[in-house]
């Protein structure tokens, strides 16, 4: 089983094995896109120039508190040590616990996320290496129309990979709550 369909798997499991399973469903599935940086070593801001792409579903387990399954893809310098034309893509499954406050009686959210997963770093020209990490972030979402959303999301994704690494991400996308 490849590694994408077992965090797929993990996923979906977790998803049905959450507390309160059996009231009604609030699901929601969604995607962003932006930049990335590495910034294991020092932050700055005209180094976002890579990608992070991602896509979620979500499970509401209480009010406001969604439990979310995440699978994804970084591409950014394959380390602070290496040339700048070398790259690395960085996949990534990650499952984890968000936190929404309501802004009033308006339809802009904003929240608090943290979880873990696996990352699977492939630098180019060189052996994959899987390894494990945690993500923490915020993120705000406005309401577009009655069950779609426009979602921004800043992401700390750190795994252990050549002595550890900090990815920090900006991503904006949509959100379909079901």
């Amino acid at each position: 089983m490849s590694f994408r369909a077992r965090i797929l798997l993990v996923g979906i499991l977790a998803a049905f094995l959450a507390p309160d399973a059996a009231r009604p469903a609030d699901w929601g599935i969604g995607a962003s896109f932006g930049a990335v940086n590495d910034i294991s070593h020092r932050f700055q801001i005209e180094e976002f120039h890579a990608r992070d792409w991602n896509a979620w579903l979500e499970f509401g387990i209480e009010d406001h508190v969604q439990l979310r399954g995440t699978y994804g893809s970084l591409r950014a310098p394959a380390d602070t040590n290496s040339a700048a034309s070398v790259r690395s893509d960085v996949d990534y499954g990650t499952i984890g616990v968000s936190y929404e406050f309501l802004e009033g009686e308006s339809d802009y959210t904003s929240g608090l996320f943290a979880g873990f997963g696996g990352y699977r770093v492939r630098p180019d020209g060189a052996p994959a290496d899987t390894v494990f990490g945690w993500h923490a972030g915020v993120d705000g979402s406005i309401r577009i129309i009655s069950k779609l959303s426009a979602v921004g999301r800043i992401t700390a994704h750190r795994f252990r990979s050549g002595g550890g690494r900090t990815m920090l991400s900006g991503t904006a996308g949509l959100l379909f709550r079901f």
